[in-house]
């Protein structure tokens, strides 16, 4: 691992839970190889591109990576139908890359989740920017398309490990909400993950009281990181 700059964020509303503040460590790498990265998110950090970086927010711990375990996941019977639903779908795992389809879809999601729930226009330049961000990355990531019959219908980005799969951003087609694609997404990387004995599956951060990030703990047995940096299962009722 090559790091060029390391940076603290300054403090500034959450973007998880508005009453209160966050602040990130950053670390910018030239270099970093599957067998480092596989031990950094083992420990709690997250990449975006070239950036490493982890909460160190002064005044909350809220912010506690979760992983769940592709060979004890049991999907639920809501998961078992969105499973059902999807049998149509065409996978194609892909070298991340910049065409119309991609950014016409990308566009389409965020258009539905600003009209929905409030997230900001999307504004052609910085979407362009986020996913060549996404492609940027110091070891290939890999791109999940799914495919209903020609027309690419959901993209997930996912990070390759040493011993499982790091998902790091997903977007789909918001017409087709019947299909449940974001949980669909989560749950083809489970099957891959079991297929090809890796089993750790990484979701990021979950915040308790956040409720964009309680689909989370729908895949069940999860485990967090406590703040001594263990991880413990979360039992949590599974849902219908």
């Amino acid at each position: 691992m090559k790091i060029v700059e390391k940076k603290l964020s300054r403090p500034e509303t959450c973007g998880y839970l508005g009453d209160r503040n966050w602040q990130l460590e950053y670390h910018f790498v030239s270099e970093l190889n599957v067998n480092e990265y596989t031990r950094l998110v083992q420990s709690g950090w997250r990449k975006y591109g070239k950036a490493l970086f982890r909460p160190q927010c002064p005044t909350c711990s809220e912010c506690r990576p979760i992983r769940l375990d592709a060979n004890k996941f049991k999907p639920n019977r809501s998961q078992k139908r969105t499973i059902k639903r999807n049998q149509d779908l065409r996978i194609e795992v892909e070298k991340s890359s910049m065409d119309d389809d991609l950014i016409r879809l990308y566009y389409r999601h965020h258009q539905a989740r600003s009209d929905e729930v409030g997230w900001p226009e999307p504004e052609p330049g910085q979407s362009l920017f986020h996913l060549w961000s996404l492609a940027d990355n110091p070891f290939p990531i890999e791109r999940w398309c799914h495919y209903l019959d020609d027309e690419l219908v959901a993209v997930c980005y996912v990070d390759p490990l040493t011993n499982g799969y790091s998902l790091v951003y997903s977007f789909y087609d918001p017409g087709m909400k019947e299909r449940s694609l974001g949980t669909w997404m989560i749950l083809s990387v489970i099957e891959a993950a079991k297929a090809n004995k890796r089993p750790d599956i990484y979701l990021g951060y979950y915040v308790e009281g956040c409720r964009s990030m309680n689909y989370k703990i729908n895949f069940n047995p999860c485990e967090i990181m406590d703040a001594d940096g263990n991880w413990q299962e979360l039992n949590v009722d599974q849902p219908v």
